[in-house]
């Protein structure tokens, strides 16, 4: 179901919004340790890594996050019969941020589960699986089209088209092999 443009923009800001006070409720006993640490106030930290945060790849992640999850919720009031209007207003005032819903707590915790566990190395990793794969795919594939078209002596005389399609598979091939390290990643991460 595709909401229609003005309510899908609706839906960005209140998520812009809304995100930085979920990320800054995450982050408060990090904040409240750097108070302690340099002895300034807490405004004034809130302020200086509140322009950091708003340019934050994890900002724009959490903002992405509240759009998914907004947009789920709305399908589900309109399907319980709710219109495209009335449902984005009930899942504004339900997901706003100081709520004191069941539904809006178990989002500021499951917000607060994610950022805590968050693991940059995670994803370094899964990184490094596709584009280790996809070299090795791609060197293994090449070399397999350079041999099977002939090698050198029939290289320039359309031997270069197996090459090609030797790479191109291989590079498939190491696409899905750094996928498979990517789901490795995932599922040993959630143990």
């Amino acid at each position: 179901m595709t909401f229609s443009r003005e309510i899908t923009d609706q839906i960005a800001k209140f998520a812009r919004e809304q995100s930085r006070f979920y990320l800054e409720d995450a982050e408060m006993t990090y904040l409240e340790k750097l108070r302690r640490k340099s002895g300034q106030t807490r405004d004034k930290i809130k302020a200086k890594l509140a322009k950091f945060k708003s340019r934050s790849d994890t900002a724009v992640e959490a903002e992405n996050d509240m759009i998914l999850y907004m947009s789920d919720y709305m399908k589900d009031l309109i399907a319980e019969g709710y219109s495209e209007q009335e449902a984005f207003e009930r899942a504004k005032q339900e997901l706003a941020f100081r709520s004191d819903t069941a539904k809006s707590s178990d989002l500021r915790k499951r917000f607060e589960d994610y950022y805590r566990d968050l693991n940059p190395a995670d994803y370094e990793a899964a990184g490094l699986f596709y584009a280790g794969f996809l070299f090795i795919g791609v060197a293994i594939g090449g070399i397999a089209g350079y041999l099977a078209g002939g090698g050198r002596t029939m290289f320039l005389s359309g031997g270069w088209v197996d090459t090609l399609i030797g790479t191109a598979a291989g590079g498939i091939l190491g696409i899905g092999c750094g996928l498979i390290g990517n789901a490795v990643i995932t599922l040993t991460r959630k143990r």
